[in-house]
């Protein structure tokens, strides 16, 4: 019977909850509008936190899986980030020794061009090993997956399968693809069947359409032989740990095996001859790292920010919920008279509790669902903004079940702010002096004003932060849209051209020649060139150089790229000595290279560098002239300085690439010419294949994407965070202005200024927003330690960002307080006088 009563007073409070907030539809409009804004903003950033940190692998047992790294002390070549990458000699003895894994795997993904009857694409492909399917506890959705029979003997094994969801969009999810061929970088592959849905590999986001075995390398890379080179570190390893076996356990072992692994390496004559390169490979730190969500890019790239900016919509959130609970007040301080009869004829004062907090959970409620619509709209956004190719791009905006827990928790935590310490406040109502006071006078107590003056000084304070935060990062952005690149990058379109189809060495160097120089004589077009490590991707090609003149214990290195002739023209780089390469040199046989003016101040100043000799790889034959010296360009991402680079005529590279990176600068509207390059493109070869199209400016920006959206949201954010505040600090003035309005006409019957009038109503606010803004201010200073790595040619404590926060959010409380007090100041007396 209790049960059924309180669920009876529950359906009563609900509903006449939901009729005081139609009987006041303008306090529900701006109380669910300021809930809306705080939830919507929070699962927005949810959303993505959810996928992109949160979010497991979906495979067997993801928590038992690990990835290798190795921190320091590299040698030789590396391909990928160069942590946890290893050479592929080094996973075999791994594999093949460990005592703590069920099984060692490892994958390479690459872009390749695939050729499906008539069709061609670029598609990410993952070379992996033959136990990667069983290691991770991936099924087939169809047919069968690569197995370790599939890996045994290099380039014996043309086998394919398909991801699951690029099956069914690409295919149109037909099950006689099994067993039908496929073409990648022109060699037929046999397809075996397609991954279980859900499965995209790796790296969460960017799934591999298709999975082959590692054995194939050679022959997809057309003479790519890196499988048995121990100098060059490419291949990424993941382990299923046995079961007992725990995380530090395994990492001891591994050591130790490592360790024994590093003493076979050293037998390599390269140590012998640099001591130094020696001592410092010995100091490597190898390390298990928890894989149960993946070698993930995206949380690499995004998990400070997101973390970051998670923090800063909660502030908004909290800003906003205190903001409600301020209307919730003075709409309390309205209803004493309603609350004094209701308490008069029984109601106790747990039983008033109860009504206000229901009514408050209907705000919460209706905020919610708009928040939540809201953070569907703000997420869709956001995904917008990221500069990724949706086709390739797999990140959902629709909310899963985590999202929604999450949303209808903080939905239920600002009831606990809004609505739970209001309604104590509201029911502490006396009905005897309530029903003395003149005609049901609108008061309220101090301690509610008290309460508001404590809610106006906490939405200051974290403004404050806020507005500190988008200082700092529009600022960082700036720097660096600021930095002098070394190249010009207006107006150039770069693109991906891969052959579907495999040609000779001397067919690709006259194909890429032909592309070059049909691409220059496009009207509009001013240069065309091309090179094999894109720019500003975040990856690089480096390693050690051989130069005559250098002291034995040193190991020159640089930044590696291969490039055609007019690649320096249509970047904008000017050649400083020398000269650029030329057509003439396309095809000679010539090994020829540029340097750029870093590496030549570093190692032949003051020789001439033009002239002499170098060698790719540490102590090799110099067998390659330096013909020119061209100036310092960034190469790999925005920030730092200018590494090392050497470049390369792209000819000597054609026997191991499949696809150039082209850049083509036009004159005028860059979008505009693309449709005609890619027709060029087609009208030369079939077989070439035109991939992630865009601008040269967009790649770049791509490499500020997370100062972009720090700089973008964090200043939205503070902006929505001082007009929340602004309204709360007016709502406090005028309901103080209202409260004390027979004192004010008593204060101007008297003599009162008006100026007096006004600094009487806003000095106690003007106090509770200067104390807001140095605690904000102290909170900024002492949290900056956190964000300062995120920061650009600014400090975390920069004092004209504190002052620019400080100055803003006192210009807007003035703005907020004028009003009320200009109205307090010219009040009538004797209508002030009669005022109840």
């Amino acid at each position: 019977m209790e049960t059924l009563h309180l669920f009876a007073h529950l359906r009563q409070d609900v509903a006449y909850g939901f009729r005081q907030l139609r009987q006041n539809p303008g306090f529900a409009l701006a109380a669910i509008l300021s809930l809306a804004l705080g939830i919507g903003a929070n699962t927005a950033i949810f959303t993505l936190v959810n996928q992109i940190l949160l979010r497991m692998l979906p495979v067997e047992n993801p928590r038992e899986l690990v990835q290798l790294r190795v921190d320091g002390g590299r040698y030789g070549g590396n391909s990928g980030d160069g942590i946890h990458t290893f050479a592929y000699p080094t996973y075999e003895a791994l594999r093949d020794r460990n005592t703590v894994f069920t099984g060692l795997t490892g994958e390479r993904v690459e872009s390749a061009g695939m050729q499906v009857g008539n069709r061609s694409e670029v598609v990410n492909l993952a070379q992996v090993a033959g136990n990667f399917f069983q290691v991770f506890g991936i099924r087939a959705a169809l047919g069968r997956l690569i197995g370790t029979d599939d890996d045994r003997l290099l380039g014996a094994h043309p086998v394919a399968v398909l991801q699951y969801d690029f099956w069914r969009t690409r295919f149109n999810s037909d099950p006689g693809i099994v067993g039908e061929t496929i073409r990648i970088n022109g060699t037929p592959f046999t397809v075996l069947g397609v991954s279980a849905a859900g499965f995209e590999g790796t790296d969460p986001g960017f799934p591999n359409k298709v999975f082959v075995p590692i054995t194939m390398r050679p022959t997809i890379s057309q003479g790519d032989s890196r499988l048995d080179d121990q100098r060059q570190s490419w291949f990424y390893l993941f382990g299923r740990l046995k079961p007992g076996i725990t995380l530090d356990q395994a990492q001891a072992s591994m050591r130790v095996l490592y360790r024994q692994r590093q003493q076979e390496e050293l037998n390599h004559d390269l140590f012998s001859r640099f001591p130094v390169l020696r001592e410092r490979f010995l100091r490597q730190t190898f390390m298990l790292e928890p894989a149960e969500r993946g070698d993930s890019s995206l949380r690499q790239q995004f998990e400070r920010p997101l973390v970051l900016l998670q923090w800063l919509v909660g502030a908004v959130l909290l800003i906003g919920a205190t903001n409600v609970a301020g209307l919730q007040l003075a709409r309390g301080a309205a209803r004493q008279r309603e609350l004094a009869i209701r308490g008069a004829i029984g109601a106790g004062r747990g039983r008033l509790v109860s009504q206000l907090v229901a009514e408050s959970v209907v705000l919460a409620l209706l905020g919610g669902i708009a928040g939540l619509a809201l953070g569907f709209a703000l997420t869709r956004a956001l995904l917008k903004a990221l500069p990724y190719d949706p086709s390739n791009f797999t990140l959902s905006v629709m909310p899963d079940l985590n999202v929604l827990l999450f949303t209808l928790g903080i939905s239920a935590v600002t009831v606990l702010v809004f609505g739970l310490l209001p309604a104590w406040q509201n029911s502490r109502v006396s009905p005897a002096s309530t029903m003395r006071e003149q005609g049901g006078s609108v008061t309220g107590s101090s301690a509610s004003l008290r309460m508001r003056k404590l809610f106006v000084g906490v939405q200051v304070a974290l403004s404050v932060l806020l507005l500190l935060g988008a200082g700092l990062f529009i600022r960082t952005l700036t720097n660096l849209r600021q930095i002098d690149l070394g190249l010009r990058p207006e107006g150039v379109v770069i693109f991906a051209a891969s052959l579907a189809t495999p040609y000779e060495p001397p067919l690709k160097i006259a194909l890429y020649r032909s592309l070059m120089e049909r691409l220059s004589s496009i009207a509009g077009v001013k240069a065309a060139g091309a090179n094999v490590q894109q720019l500003f991707t975040g990856g690089r090609s480096d390693g050690s150089i051989t130069l005559a003149n250098v002291a034995e214990n040193r190991e020159p290195n640089s930044f590696f790229n291969w490039v055609t002739p007019g690649y320096f023209e249509a970047l904008g780089i000017p050649v400083k000595a020398g000269r650029d390469f030329a057509w003439r040199d396309w095809g000679a046989g010539k090994r020829l290279a540029l340097i750029n003016e870093q590496i030549g101040r570093d190692y032949f100043d003051p020789l001439p560098a033009v002239g002499a000799m170098i060698g790719r790889g540490a102590r090799v034959p110099m067998d390659t002239e330096i013909i020119g010296v061209f100036g310092d360009a960034h190469y790999h991402q925005v920030r730092g300085s200018t590494p090392r680079q050497v470049f390369f005529n792209a000819d000597s590279r054609m026997a191991t690439v499949s696809s150039m990176n082209v850049l083509v600068r036009v004159s005028g509207d860059p979008y505009q010419m693309m449709p005609a390059i890619r027709a060029e493109v087609a009208r030369l070869d079939q077989n070439l294949v035109v991939g992630r199209m865009r601008t040269l400016e967009e790649q770049i920006d791509s490499r500020v994407v997370n100062e972009r959206l720090l700089s973008y949201l964090s200043g939205a954010f503070a902006v929505l965070a001082t007009l929340l505040a602004v309204v709360g600090l007016y709502g406090v003035l005028a309901f103080t202005v209202s409260r004390r309005t027979k004192e004010i006409g008593i204060r101007i019957a008297l003599g009162a200024k008006e100026f007096g009038v006004v600094r009487l109503v806003t000095s106690d606010m003007l106090t509770v927003v200067v104390i807001g803004i140095a605690i904000g201010l102290a909170a900024g200073y002492y949290s900056g330690k956190y964000v300062e790595t995120m920061l650009f040619g600014v400090k975390a404590s920069d004092p004209m960002v504190f002052l620019g926060a400080a100055g803003v959010l006192l210009a807007a409380a003035v703005s907020a307080a004028f009003l009320p007090a200009w109205r307090a100041s010219r009040l009538d007396p004797l209508r002030a006088l009669r005022h109840e």
